[in-house]
């Protein structure tokens, strides 16, 4: 709390409490001018004061609530500063009166990295056109078929989110994910298809119906279906729900 906030909290605090400012000082152990200058806002008291006078006051300035409050004051104090000397660090760059070459140099050097940023900007947000998405997802599905395929789980648990859930399965931490995939990989079958039939995409959000098949070593082949949630996360889109059912088994092999 800055002045003249703190001086009138302890004005009030004290006329609440019925003291006069010599009453005040004498509970303090301060002196009656002390109490004075700082309630009108005349000096800035150390912490230490600060803390016997709001004591004195039964006012519980250093509880959870009252550091918070103090350090986003503080916080908002130095931005301020700061905010005013950037300011005024501006107002001379264009004034060009004095070291003109210099001050034009800076200009245009901050002027260059600020059409940079905003290209990098415009790229990345091209670059998250559906279209695009579709094909990423695509891509990273690809790489699941690959993956498993050849037992690597650590690489398949990177495609999910943290708080991912296999489902019905109800594996949603990855060390489960990662023991449901060894039982799964243990079985000997291979992913043979893994196709994107629906993509349905809403900012940082994409649902995805599709269909795979699995091929035994020896026996039948496997048809069925999988919906998966997509969250833009970390700057990657990564699955954090995945639900899929068997359609069809099939005796012979589809050509």
């Amino acid at each position: 709390m800055k002045q003249p906030d703190l001086g009138k909290k302890i004005s009030e605090l004290r006329l609440a409490k019925g003291l006069t400012q010599g009453e005040l000082a004498e509970k303090c152990n301060l002196c009656l001018r002390t109490i004075q200058r700082i309630e009108s806002a005349e000096v800035t008291p150390r912490s230490y004061t600060i803390k016997l006078i709001f004591e004195s006051l039964d006012y519980k300035i250093f509880n959870s609530f009252g550091k918070l409050s103090y350090r986003l004051d503080r916080m908002a104090y130095r931005f301020k500063t700061w905010l005013e000397q950037f300011y005024k660090y501006v107002l001379d760059l264009f004034n060009l009166k004095t070291d003109a070459m210099r001050k034009i140099t800076t200009l245009t050097t901050v002027f260059t990295l600020l059409v940079i940023g905003l290209f990098i900007l415009s790229a990345e947000s091209n670059a998250q056109t559906p279209e695009q998405i579709k094909q990423t997802i695509e891509k990273i599905n690809n790489d699941f078929l690959v993956f498993f395929n050849k037992g690597e789980i650590e690489s398949m648990s990177d495609i999910y989110r943290y708080d991912a859930c296999l489902l019905p399965e109800n594996c949603c931490d990855k060390t489960s994910r990662q023991q449901h995939w060894k039982k799964e990989i243990a079985k000997g079958y291979k992913i043979t298809k893994l196709a994107t039939l629906s993509l349905s995409i809403s900012d940082t959000i994409a649902v995805e119906k599709g269909k795979w098949k699995i091929v035994w070593p020896s026996g039948p082949e496997m048809n069925g279906m999988y919906l998966t949630e997509w969250r833009f996360s970390d700057n990657a889109w990564r699955k954090v729900n995945d639900i899929s059912g068997i359609t069809a088994i099939n005796k012979g092999t589809e050509k």
